[in-house]
C-alpha cells in the first residue's frame, strides 16, 4: 500500500509539469487525479467482487452472476471507451479530446458528477487563435505518464490515504499562495478548524452544515471526529454550499474520496441559498452544528452597488483600481428568505450578512462555530443624544445586530422580540493565521440554547499573545501546544477539575499528532533524498570503477579521474549531511513540541488558581458589563492584554546605583591623576 507522503508528494511532482502551463492548475491535477482514481478502482472493484463470489461460492461467477456483481459494486458508472487506460492509449493528437470526451461522458452518465468530474476543459483552444489546445498534448501526455505508475484503487491506496493525500495536495496549493486572495476561498487552516470542531462536537446523528465551505476542511473534519468517537464517519449527515465552480468542485471530489455521502450544492450563500425547508422554498433549513469562514468583509454582498461617477460622469476608482460603489436606502430592502430578524447589515460589507445566515440556519438547539474578521466584535456605534455627544445619533446597524445577538431581537418598535444571548465564546486570534488576507481574525460561537449557568454570560479570550503562536515568512501558525491552550480555556471556562480532564485526553492525542507530523516529515525528507543521492552514488560508483580500471592495468589514474573521484565523494557527503541536518531539525522540532505540551499544562494549571494570571489569558463576562461598554466585544475591554513589567528588587537596585556611582567616581579620579601627570 502506497503511504500518505509517497502519494502526496507523486501529486505535488504533477504541480512541476503545470506551474506556467496553465492558471490555476491545481484544478487540472485534482480533476486528473480524480478521474484515475473512478477508472482505477472500478476495475478493482470487479475483480475484488469477483474473488469475494469465488471465496464464498467455490466457482467462478456466469455472467448474469458478473452483471450483478458490477451493478453492486459501483457507486459511479463509467462508460465503454471511457476509462484511464483509454486515454492513455489515444494518439497525442487526439489525447486532449480522447480526455475531454471521457470525463464528460462519465459527468452525462452519473448526475452527481456534473461539473464535477468535468470541470476542467482539457480540449479547450489555444486563446491565441492558432488552433492547438490551450493546455498542449505533449504537456497532458507527460501527465498522464506520470500518473500511469501509481495504481489508486483500494489494492495500493486506502481511502484514507487517498483522502489525506488529497487535502495534502490542497494545503500545498494554498501553501504556494499565500499572498494571493484565491488560498483563503478554499482552504481554512486545520489547527483551527480543530479548536471549531472539538468546542462544539459533533454528535451521532447531528446534521452540520457550512454555508461557504470551501474545498470541505470542516466538513472533512468533523466527519473523522465522529468516526473516532462513534466509529463511523457517516453517523453525521452533512451539508455544505460553495460559490466558486472550481472549488466547488474540490470540495466534492474530496468528499467522494473520504467516502462521505455529503451534499455539496453550487450558488452564491446570500443571494441563492441552497438549502432551505421541503415545504417552503423560502424558509431556511435548520441544523444542529454550523461551522463557517466566510469571505471577510465582503463588499457589495446583496449585488446592488452602482459604480460612483464624478461631475463629468466619469466613475470613481479606488486605490487598487476597483470602482466606488454607491447603494441603495435600506427602506425597500427585503430578504425573500427573512434573515435578517437583528437588522440589515450595510451593503458595503457582508460580515453581519454572513452572520445572520448562520443564525438563521442554527436550529433551536443548534451552536455554530464561525471565524470573523475580529472587526465584528466592535464596529458600529450606539445611539447617541446631543447632551452626551454634541449631536443626536442613531445607532449603526452593525452595533444593533452585535448588540442583537447579546440581548435579543428587536421588532420596529425596538421593543424585544426574544430576550437571550446567542454568544457563547469569543475567541481572539493572533493576526496573518489565514491564507489571503492580514485581517486579524476570531472565532466566534453562538449556542441557541445555552445551559442556565452561563446564559447571560460570554467566554472572552486572548489568543492573540506573543508566544501562544509561531511566526513565519508571510504567515503565523499555530502549534500543537497553542491549540492545548485554546481549547482547555474554552472547554473548561475557567474551572480547574475540567481543565484538568481536558488537558488528560488532549495530551495523548497532540502527541499522537506531532509523532504523525515527524513520520510524515521523515518520509518526505527519505523520498525527496533518495533520488539524487542514488544518482551521487551511481556517479561516485562510476567514478570509482574507472579509477580501479586504471590500477588493475597497471596504470596510474589521471588528475582528472582522481579529482573527479573526490569531488563525487565530497558531493554524496554533502547530501547524507544535508539529509541528517534535515532529519535532526524535524527531530529537533518535535521533541520541542512534545516538551511544551507539558509546559502549557504546568502554565494553565498555574493560571487557573491565580485570579491575576487569569485576567491576561480570559474573562467569563456578565452580560451587564458587556451592556455597560455599549456591546463592544472587542477583547482588551475584558482581558488584560498588556503585559507587566517585570518587578525590581529595590535593595539591588540602589546597591548597583552606588556602585556605578563608584565606579564613576574612580574613572574620574584617574583621569585627574592623568591630567595632573601631564603638567
Amino acid at each position: 500500500m502506497i503511504t500518505k507522503q509517497a502519494l502526496g508528494n507523486t501529486l505535488f511532482g504533477m504541480a512541476d509539469i503545470l506551474r506556467d502551463k496553465v492558471e490555476d492548475y491545481k484544478s487540472y491535477i485534482l480533476s486528473l487525479l480524480f478521474f484515475k482514481r473512478l477508472s482505477d478502482n472500478y476495475t478493482w472493484e470487479i475483480e475484488h467482487g469477483i474473488q469475494e463470489f469465488k471465496k464464498e461460492f467455490g466457482v467462478e461467477p456466469n455472467e448474469k452472476q458478473k452483471k450483478k456483481i458490477i451493478a453492486d459494486k459501483h457507486d459511479f458508472t463509467i462508460p465503454d471507451g471511457c476509462f484511464w487506460e483509454d486515454v492513455r492509449k489515444a494518439p497525442l493528437d487526439k489525447k486532449n479530446d480522447a480526455l475531454n470526451k471521457a470525463v464528460n461522458a462519465i459527468a452525462d452518465t452519473n448526475a452527481s458528477l456534473k461539473g464535477v468530474i468535468n470541470t476542467v476543459r482539457w480540449n479547450e483552444p489555444s486563446p491565441d487563435g492558432s488552433g492547438g489546445k490551450k493546455l498542449h498534448p505533449e504537456v497532458l501526455s507527460l501527465l498522464i505518464s506520470y500518473l500511469d505508475a501509481v495504481d489508486l484503487s483500494n489494492r495500493n491506496a486506502s481511502v484514507d490515504v487517498l483522502g489525506d493525500a488529497y487535502e495534502y495536495l490542497i494545503k500545498r496549493f494554498a501553501d504556494e499562495n499565500k499572498g494571493g486572495t484565491t488560498a483563503g476561498q478554499f482552504y481554512t487552516p486545520q489547527e483551527v478548524v480543530d479548536i471549531i470542531v472539538r468546542y462544539l462536537k459533533p454528535q451521532k446523528g447531528n446534521t452540520l452544515y457550512d454555508p461557504t465551505c470551501g474545498s470541505g476542511g470542516f466538513l472533512i473534519n468533523a466527519a473523522k471526529y465522529i468516526k473516532k468517537t462513534t466509529g463511523k464517519q457517516r453517523n453525521i449527515r452533512i451539508f455544505g454550499q460553495e460559490d466558486v465552480w472550481n472549488t466547488w468542485a474540490i470540495a466534492n471530489i474530496n468528499m467522494i474520496l473520504h467516502g462521505l455521502d455529503a451534499s455539496i450544492k453550487k450558488g452564491d450563500t446570500l443571494k441563492d441559498p441552497k438549502f432551505t425547508q421541503e415545504d417552503n422554498e423560502l424558509a431556511i433549513k435548520t441544523f444542529d452544528l454550523v461551522m463557517a469562514n466566510f469571505p471577510f468583509s465582503q463588499e457589495n454582498w446583496w449585488k446592488n452597488g452602482e459604480p460612483k461617477k464624478d461631475k463629468k460622469g466619469k466613475v470613481v476608482n479606488k486605490s487598487d483600481g476597483s470602482p466606488q460603489l454607491n447603494y441603495p436606502g435600506k427602506e425597500d430592502f427585503n430578504d425573500p428568505y427573512d434573515r435578517f430578524d437583528y437588522g440589515i447589515p450595510p451593503f458595503s460589507n457582508g460580515d453581519f450578512a454572513f452572520l445572520q445566515h448562520i443564525v438563521a440556519s442554527m436550529n433551536e438547539n443548534g451552536k455554530a462555530g464561525v471565524i470573523c474578521p475580529q472587526g465584528v466584535l466592535f464596529r458600529g456605534q450606539p445611539e447617541k443624544t446631543e447632551e452626551e455627544d454634541g449631536k443626536n445619533r442613531k445607532a449603526d446597524d452593525e452595533y444593533l445586530i452585535r448588540r442583537g445577538f447579546l440581548q435579543g431581537a428587536v421588532n420596529e418598535d425596538g421593543e424585544f422580540v426574544q430576550g437571550v444571548n446567542i454568544i457563547d465564546a469569543i475567541v481572539e486570534l493572533p493576526a496573518k493565521l489565514f491564507y489571503g488576507t492580514t485581517i486579524p481574525g476570531s472565532i466566534v460561537f453562538f449556542n441557541k440554547n445555552k445551559p442556565e449557568h452561563r446564559k447571560d454570560k460570554v467566554l472572552v479570550v486572548d489568543a492573540a499573545k506573543e508566544g501562544w503562536y509561531k511566526e513565519e515568512t508571510n504567515m503565523n501558525v499555530l502549534l500543537p501546544q497553542d491549540i492545548l491552550r485554546i481549547s482547555t480555556i474554552l472547554e473548561s471556562w475557567g474551572d480547574i477539575e475540567v481543565a484538568k480532564e481536558w488537558i488528560k485526553s488532549q495530551k495523548e492525542r497532540l502527541r499522537e499528532l506531532i509523532q504523525e507530523e515527524l513520520n510524515f516529515k521523515m518520509g518526505e525528507i527519505e523520498i525527496d533524498m533518495q533520488e539524487v543521492i542514488e544518482i551521487a552514488e551511481d556517479k561516485l560508483q562510476k567514478a570509482n570503477k574507472l579509477v580501479k580500471s586504471k590500477e588493475s592495468e597497471g596504470k596510474k589514474p589521471t588528475k582528472t579521474q582522481l579529482n573527479n573521484l573526490e569531488k563525487t565523494k565530497n558531493a554524496l557527503d554533502k547530501l547524507f549531511d544535508e539529509k541528517e541536518q534535515r532529519v535532526t531539525l524535524a527531530q529537533e522540532q518535535a521533541e520541542k513540541e512534545q516538551r511544551a505540551i507539558d509546559e502549557v499544562e504546568t502554565e494553565l494549571l498555574t493560571m487557573l488558581i491565580d485570579p491575576e494570571l487569569r485576567k491576561r489569558y480570559f474573562e467569563v463576562v456578565d452580560i451587564k458589563e458587556i451592556d455597560e461598554n455599549e456591546f463592544n466585544l472587542n477583547v482588551p475591554r475584558y482581558v488584560d492584554t498588556f503585559e507587566p513589567e517585570e518587578e525590581i528588587d529595590l535593595s539591588e537596585a540602589i546597591e548597583g546605583f552606588k556602585a556605578t556611582l563608584q565606579e564613576e567616581q574612580t574613572v574620574d579620579d584617574l583621569l585627574s591623576s592623568l591630567v595632573e601627570a601631564c603638567k
